[in-house]
């Protein structure tokens, strides 16, 4: 999931449309000329050799949504992993749940998400984060939806934060970024693995 969609961004007649809001149009275009099946497997097979995801005892992750990468053989490659999915909460907050593929349920967005009856799992146990973007730069910048919903999340969380985005969607120059935007710590492509950070 990538935090819940926002609708289109509608601006008042004659009021420029933001550069996030340009670039969210673009990637969803790129996105979806990209076969994003064989991106997901290739994405979760690296993730799957991956030494520091395979030490991890909890994964905080996400159910795709349209074309975002799916983790699903991600997850049953690792079952003895303890994933956690997350359900939108109101005030744009999140709970996360146990994955549980017989226990999704659609939410008020189209999503995927946990039935509020699943197991409840406590994020500040989980050992790596799992973050879908529709694109990412090469010092950690993410840009979502637009929602806001991870940004809040991983506000003040010291657990590693990987992106998880198609190589197209990886950018070298950074991305407009809000004050309130988090960090990634890391970035998965179907290429390969970057570490982040400042130059």
């Amino acid at each position: 999931m990538q935090g819940a969609p926002s609708p289109a961004v509608q601006p008042n007649l004659g009021e420029p449309i933001s550069e996030k809001a340009r670039l969210r149009q673009h990637f969803r275009q790129v996105r979806q000329g990209l076969d994003t099946g064989i991106l997901s497997q290739k994405i979760s097979a690296h993730l799957a050799r991956n030494p520091y995801l395979l030490e991890a005892k909890t994964i905080l992750a996400y159910v795709a949504f349209g074309s975002e990468v799916d983790l699903g053989s991600l997850f049953a490659a690792l079952p003895e992993k303890r994933w956690g999915i997350p359900r939108c909460l109101p005030h744009r907050q999140m709970q996360w749940h146990r994955y549980n593929p017989e226990a999704l349920v659609r939410n008020r967005f189209g999503l995927l998400e946990p039935a509020p009856s699943s197991e409840v799992l406590d994020p500040d146990a989980a050992d790596l984060i799992l973050v879908p973007a529709l694109a990412c730069d090469r010092v950690g910048g993410r840009l979502g939806y637009g929602g806001g919903y991870y940004d809040r999340f991983l506000q003040n969380r010291l657990t590693p934060k990987w992106g998880i985005v198609p190589q197209a969607c990886l950018l070298e120059d950074p991305l407009p970024q809000d004050d309130w935007d988090q960090r990634l710590d890391g970035i998965q492509t179907e290429n390969r693995f970057y570490r982040t950070g400042i130059p």
